[in-house]
Formats: structure tokens, sequence, C-alpha cells
């Protein structure tokens, strides 16, 4: 018995001892484990979870049409003309509402070869058909009474161009291709086979070797207004765009936004130091890059002499929504002229000599715009610059590759078209935005145009109309 409570009496004695040293170091005690707890997470952060987490792959969805009772929706889909085929299993009503992460998805797709699509087009009855082509067989007679010129300048990549095409594709509109020499003859063969199954599509008869940031990028576009003015096709307005863009609204929503335009050009436009005015203060000129093996555009020695005719130098866009009255101007007109030949010894003239013609306080430009530059936004194109809009991919040469987890972000965008796109790099980004855009399109849907109405450069009705100039 004695033991017995000897042994109790020693037990709570180490008890009360052990908390006795616990309070007393309490506070090096938690400072141990909160140093451990940060080696933890900074371990995690750098060399990730030490344990695998399971995703599970996404369940294959049936498609969803906004209109299963329609006929030109069931055709269209069975007949595999939206998006890319093999990805039909996505459900993109969900990708285009709710947050999601790459991950989820299928980062290459199946790809068809230049040579293929030129053999196919052999047959130009199948090759329309199954490239969808006839996708969109009811046109609205406002829409067959406002065609609209594209000039689409490229020099790779002839599947994704044709997946483009068939987005913009209506057979009373005309298509403009200006295609890279530097791709070679067997590329540019290929272009030529394919389009002769598209009748109101051709290739500039004077193709030019891009340099990039060069004058012979801004020739590419002048070439294809040449041609597009001589064109039987009466188009009212017209856009220029590169290959990897891919449009925000439908052929109808631009009609309607066109006429409010009411004759007005669309051109972004700053000036003074956001001009960037080395750029035209410089000369330049194309030198041979030893290290990339092609031509660049380089800074001379010396200062270039100003605009002719005191035109006040605005940058822009390479990329813009011109009235046909502006284009007839820039392609006729002396003045016009003179600021194009001065341009060719300057960085990038594309982004600086539509951008100034439309700006300019000199003359009477159509559908230009003579209030200040900066109070206005451009709605030609969105680009997610990098640092000033969020991205969910990578980015090339500071602009945003868009990618499935951009498509609610750029759902809401009001621009026509969106910049860029790689179809070896996040393809459901291009299939989702298919979809979306062809469902708009066979329900013949407008969205708000209010926004539109409100921009500051539109011609009002009170002022005289270019239109029909």
């Amino acid at each position: 018995m004695a033991v017995h409570i000897k042994r109790q009496f020693s037990l709570k004695l180490f008890v009360l001892y052990s908390v006795k040293k616990v309070y007393r170091w309490r506070h090096v005690i938690m400072s141990l484990l909160l140093v451990a707890l940060v080696l933890c997470f900074y371990i995690i952060l750098i060399f990730g979870v030490p344990f695998e987490i399971k995703k599970s792959a996404p369940k294959p969805i049936k498609m969803e049409f906004i209109n299963a009772s329609d006929s030109t929706s069931v055709k269209a889909f069975a007949n595999k003309w939206v998006g890319f085929p093999h990805l039909s299993y996505i459900n993109c009503q969900e990708v285009l509402t709710y947050p999601i992460t790459n991950e989820a998805f299928e980062k290459t797709v199946h790809r068809v070869a230049d040579s293929a699509l030129a053999t196919e087009s052999s047959d130009c009855p199948s090759f329309r058909t199954k490239h969808g082509f006839h996708r969109f067989p009811n046109i609205t007679e406002e829409e067959r009474e406002f065609p609209i010129a594209f000039i689409v300048l490229f020099h790779k990549d002839l599947d994704q161009v044709l997946f483009l095409l068939r987005a913009i594709y209506r057979p009373h509109n005309v298509y403009c291709l200006s295609v890279d020499l530097n791709s070679g003859p067997t590329f540019i063969q290929h272009v030529r086979s394919v389009i002769t199954c598209l009748p109101n599509v051709f290739l500039a008869k004077t193709l030019e070797p891009i340099v990039y940031a060069g004058f012979s990028r801004l020739m590419a576009d002048i070439h294809c207004m040449k041609e597009l003015l001589t064109s039987p096709v009466r188009w009212r307005y017209l856009v220029n765009i590169p290959g990897q863009q891919f449009p925000l609204r439908t052929n109808l929503e631009m009609v309607k936004i066109f006429k409010i335009y009411n004759g007005a050009n669309d051109q972004l436009g700053v000036s003074g130091k956001k001009s960037l005015p080395r750029r035209y203060k410089i000369k330049h000129h194309v030198v041979w890059d030893k290290k990339t093996g092609r031509n660049i555009t380089a800074e001379s020695v010396g200062r270039y002499p100003p605009p002719p005719h005191n035109f006040q130098i605005v940058k822009g866009s390479a990329y813009g929504t011109f009235s046909r009255a502006f284009v007839e101007f820039a392609m006729t007109d002396r003045r016009a002229h003179d600021l194009i030949e001065w341009s060719r010894g300057i960085e990038s003239p594309d982004e600086y000599v539509w951008s100034t013609l439309h700006h300019t306080k000199i003359m009477k430009v159509p559908g230009g715009f003579t209030g200040d530059p900066e109070s206005k936004r451009s709605m030609t194109t969105f680009v997610a610059w990098q640092r000033e809009v969020p991205c969910e991919s990578i980015h090339v040469r500071w602009i945003c590759i868009f990618s499935a987890a951009d498509l609610p972000m750029l759902k809401r965008r009001p621009e026509l078209f969106a910049n860029k796109f790689y179809i070896d790099l996040h393809p459901v980004a291009l299939h989702c935005l298919d979809q979306y855009i062809f469902n708009l399109t066979i329900t013949n849907q407008v969205r708000d145009l209010q926004l539109y109405r409100e921009l500051p450069f539109i011609l009002t009705k009170q002022r005289p109309t270019l239109m029909n100039t």
C-alpha cells in the first residue's frame, strides 16, 4: 500500500514539473513550431506537394445546342462543322461561363496538313461541305445588302486560317489573303489550291516578303486594298486582321455596328511620348541579321526628316475598321501617297500611317476623327497586353495567347475580334469560341449595341454620311 501511494505521488510531481517547464519555455516552443511551419510552406512552394493529387478527367459531355430543334444547328453539329470534331465532348457552355483551369483540357488538336488540304480542294463541292463553308445557309437580307471586305495576313498554319475563314465566311462578302513570301512557294501553292473552292476569296496578286516592323507589312495591306477596290463586290467597310485572330461578334452584329458608325473609321490613336517618337525621328532600314537568319528593321545613323505636309504623327494599330470612302482616299490622294512613301524609313509604319491619316486635322479625311486621339477606344481588336490585362496563358511579344480559361473574359469583350490564338496551344479556346459565335449566328441574336452608339468617333445622322460615296 505504501509503495502504491509513493508511485502516485511521484507521477503527480512529474506532471506538475513538466507543466511548469512547458509554461516557462512556451515562447521558445511556439517559435520553434512557427519556424517549422514556415519551412514546410517554402518546401511545398519550391518543390510542390510531396504527394500526388489525382485529378479526375472531364466527363465526356454531349455538345449542347441553343436550339436543338433547329435543322441548321442539328445539321452543322452532325456534320462536325462547329469547332474541332474531336473536342465535341467538351461542354462549352460551362467553359464560357464559369472559372476553369487550363489543366482540365487538351493542349493539342488533330491538325490537317497543308498538303492534305490542297489535295482535298481538287473536289470543291466535297471540300466546301467537309469544312463547313455552307453552315450559314440563312443569311439575313440586311447582311446581303451590306457586304464587308476582309484582309487576312498570315504566313503559316493554313488549317487555322481556314478555321478563321469559316467563322467569318459569307458568300456575299469578299476576302483578300496576303501570304508572307517567306512562307515559301509550296505553302503559297497550297493556299492557291484551297481558295479555288471559295470564289469570293482571292490571293493578292502582289505578295511581300514580310519584315517584322518593316515597310513590307504596310504594303501587304495596300496591295489588298487596291485589289478590293476593283472587286465587283460593292463592300461598305473593310477590316484587316491576321490569321491568328478570331471574331467576338457575328457578321450580323458587325453590319449593325458599322451602320452605327455611319461612315466613321475605327482606329486606335496615341500621341506625344506614347507614340514612341524614336521610331519615326530616327531613320530605320532593313538589314540581314546573322543570329536569326532573316531580315530585320534596325536604326540607322542620323535623324529622319519630318513627315510631309505637316502631318502630326499619331500611333495606332496595324489593324482597324475602315469605310470604303477612307480606303479610296488613302489609295488615291496625293498627300496620303506622300505619307506612305515617307513611312518607308520608319519603324512599324503600319502602326502610324492609317492612324495619322485618320486623326489628321490638315485636311478632311472620309470617316476621320479630329478630336483627341486618346479620348476614345478602338473596337476592332482586343489585345491582352502583358501587365495590363490578366492572361491565363503565355505571352509572346507581350501579347497574351488566349486559352480556355480566358473565355469568360473574352465573352464579355465588346471588340469585333480578339488577338491572338495558337491552334497548337489551348485549342479549346478556338473550339468553344467558334461554337459560341455559331450559336449566336444561327439564332440571329444581336447583343446590346448601346456602347457603340455612345462612341465619340461615330458620325451622327446630322452630319453628312460617307457610306455611299
